[in-house]
């Protein structure tokens, strides 16, 4: 069992003014057994109530409309962290279901022949056997890519790992779900997978080749990447956009 504390701070700087600028931030860890949250803050500058909704998948989400040139978000708060399996009666059908992001074409099937039969090791050797074709490189990939496009170009960030183990598994016919969040020691968001193993969800890092323990801390959850994007936004006028993004989780 451990204490965080946690901070993911947005700045979006526009060439000129902006108006009618709908944003989503989906940045609100939830409370459960494996996690306990307090303090948890979300604010904006110009500031805004930020109304919480959540989305299909049980995530929190804030809005956002306002007219500015600017926009400061930032979430906060403090996390205890036990790690181990979530407990859960049954499954939601939407993770047996694959995505255009998580398709097992033939080479990630070849890959997933002959695994072990229990889930959290058939998931752990394929998170090897992917190591064993696929390298971490940034800049190699996007938001589009697909697993069968990273897994063919040998090369991807967690994402990409995530989304690769979740094509194995489904293929496999264990359901998954891909998991947004923060583990200590990096600067941005992190991605993983959880299997449903019949009692419950159990974490497994594809990128860190291990299961997942209590330094992680589970923001959002999805069928992939796309379902979890913590921040998405329209706005009208014509105005260049920058992005600064800084997420971190420190040990306390």
């Amino acid at each position: 069992m451990r204490r965080f504390r946690y901070d993911y701070a947005l700045t979006l700087r526009f060439s000129a003014p902006i108006s009618r600028h709908s944003f989503l931030l989906r940045f609100w860890p939830g409370g459960d057994e494996t996690q306990q949250l307090w303090g948890r803050e979300l604010s904006s500058a110009p500031e805004s109530a930020l109304p919480l909704t959540a989305d299909a998948f049980g995530n929190a989400c804030g809005h956002i409309e306002a007219e500015h040139q600017q926009l400061i978000l930032r979430a906060h708060g403090e996390a205890l962290l036990r790690g181990g399996r979530l407990r859960a009666a049954d499954c939601p059908a939407w993770c047996r279901l694959t995505t255009p992001l998580t398709h097992a074409d033939g080479a990630l099937a070849d890959l997933a022949r002959g695994l072990p039969a229990d889930s959290l090791d058939c998931a752990l050797e394929a998170s090897r056997r992917i190591h064993a074709h696929v390298e971490y490189r940034r800049g190699a990939t996007d938001d589009r890519t697909s697993a069968a496009e990273a897994f063919q170009l040998g090369a991807g960030v967690c994402q990409d790992f995530a989304h690769m183990l979740l094509a194995i598994l489904r293929a496999r016919s264990i359901p998954a779900r891909y998991v947004a969040g923060l583990i200590p020691g990096e600067g941005e968001t992190h991605a993983w997978v959880e299997l449903y193993d019949g009692a419950g969800f159990v974490g497994v890092d594809p990128t860190q080749l291990r299961p997942t323990d209590d330094g992680y801390l589970r923001v959002n959850v999805g069928r992939d990447s796309r379902d979890c994007a913590i921040n998405r936004g329209m706005f009208t006028g014509m105005a260049q956009q920058t992005m600064e993004v800084c997420a971190r989780m420190v040990e306390i």
